[in-house]
């Protein structure tokens, strides 16, 4: 399992991925895996703000900014998210 990110962790989407809107979903296609995954409301939000490198730490900033949702449990929310991603190859941190 990949190590959890802490905020100061840059994230990118992974050249081994495709998405596109499809309705008011977000759809992600793993290329390497052939996997697909849907994405709506706070997950799309994230995924829209991830077109160009951002820290976790900015991503929950935003996400506070946007949504009623309290700093901490954003946090643990977002990196949560964050790591299934990148378990699914869809994002991957920048080095």
């Amino acid at each position: 399992m990949p190590p959890a990110f802490d905020p100061t962790t840059v994230v990118r989407k992974s050249d081994k991925q495709v998405s596109c809107v499809l309705n008011d979903e977000v759809a992600l296609l793993n290329t390497d895996r052939a996997l697909y995954f849907g994405l709506k409301g706070v997950a799309a939000h994230i995924w829209d703000r991830l077109d160009s490198p951002r820290t976790v730490a900015d991503l929950c900033d935003d996400v506070v900014t946007h949504f009623d949702v309290e700093p901490e449990a954003c946090r643990n929310d977002v990196t949560r998210f964050l790591v299934s991603l990148q378990e699914a190859g869809l994002i991957e941190p920048v080095t």
